[in-house]
């Protein structure tokens, strides 16, 4: 077992970690850049501050972001895009697609504000559908990191490869830690925090601390249930997948996202495709356009909280 902070024991801050790696990575690259569509201030402003020269501001074009970003990294320069999940995957999903992916460009993307994250504004500003949308486009690394620390690992690691990396990130502010001490980080590879016999909860992202949450309220209840952190979509660690449906039978996908064609969608393809006798739940955003209310609010509201992965545990 992984030694894991309790649920909000620890809050981190995903952006400003970010923004002190972007500015350690740049004294080193000068021909690193960052773009954002007007959201730049809001996520790395010291940056912004301190290297004027290498951040572009495209106004509420993310469109504009991508062929930028896109030219940029064919000309030779190591570019990252700053923007809202939600707008980088529907309103300029085919830039990602087509300039990005298709051309093998080296350019890495963060978004920002996802699942829930933006609950007061309503569904026009929720990014549901962006796992599964950029699931099916080729050369695309998609990672979900867990935490702060996580994302600079995630971070870190997308600079030591080539071509297109999507990192997803919550809000970015105030969102509980999970690991206590360093681990290793490695794109395609899920870490297993918790082995348990009786099931298995594999979670991404913001879900990640909540899941380990359920699995500890389950183990205080005599039930031996296990946690994976599948950060990385793809490529997918279905090594790790069909290790624990071996292993338990039993597995509960937890993401903040719609369940269709996320990483419960992912599982569920392991599962079917590998014929192991292994039962799935998915648990996530159902299909429908949500509310308004802040994420604790809706994620309880919507059935993919800590109750839920509890009960979706019993049940199977």
């Amino acid at each position: 077992m992984i030694e894991t902070y309790g649920l909000r024991e620890k809050l981190g801050n995903a952006r400003p970690e970010l923004d002190k790696a972007m500015q350690e990575y740049a004294v080193k690259n000068p021909e690193f850049r960052l773009i954002s569509a007007d959201v730049g201030r809001a996520g790395m402003p010291e940056f912004i501050k301190k290297f004027p020269r290498q951040y572009y501001n495209t106004g509420i074009a993310e469109m504009a972001a991508m062929d930028l970003a896109a030219g940029l990294a064919l000309e030779g320069y190591r570019p990252w895009i700053y923007g809202m999940s939600v707008f980088n995957t529907l309103r300029a999903g085919e830039g990602i697609r087509t300039n990005m992916c298709y051309q093998h460009a080296n350019v890495k993307i963060i978004g920002c504000n996802t699942g829930l994250c933006q609950g007061p504004c309503g569904s026009t500003h929720y990014a549901l559908e962006d796992l599964a949308i950029l699931r099916t486009f080729p050369e695309l690394t998609l990672c979900v990191p867990c935490d702060a620390n996580q994302a600079v690992k995630a971070f870190e690691a997308a600079n030591g490869i080539e071509g297109p990396v999507y990192l997803r990130l919550g809000n970015g502010r105030g969102e509980s830690d999970v690991y206590k001490n360093d681990y290793k980080f490695e794109f395609g590879k899920g870490i297993e925090i918790m082995e348990g016999k009786d099931g298995c909860i594999i979670a991404c992202g913001m879900m990640v601390p909540y899941a380990v949450e359920a699995a500890k309220q389950l183990r205080a209840e005599g039930m031996d249930v296990g946690v994976v952190d599948m950060h990385t979509l793809k490529p997918l660690d279905t090594e790790l997948i069909c290790k624990v449906a071996k292993q338990c039978g039993r597995i509960v996908t937890c993401e903040d996202a719609f369940i269709i064609g996320g990483l419960g969608g992912a599982v569920c393809e392991t599962v079917a495709e590998s014929g192991i006798p292994c039962k799935v739940k998915r648990l996530g955003v159902p299909d429908l356009f949500p509310g308004f209310g802040s994420f604790d609010e809706q994620m309880e509201h919507l059935g993919f909280g800590v109750k839920a992965m509890k009960e979706a545990i019993k049940a199977l």
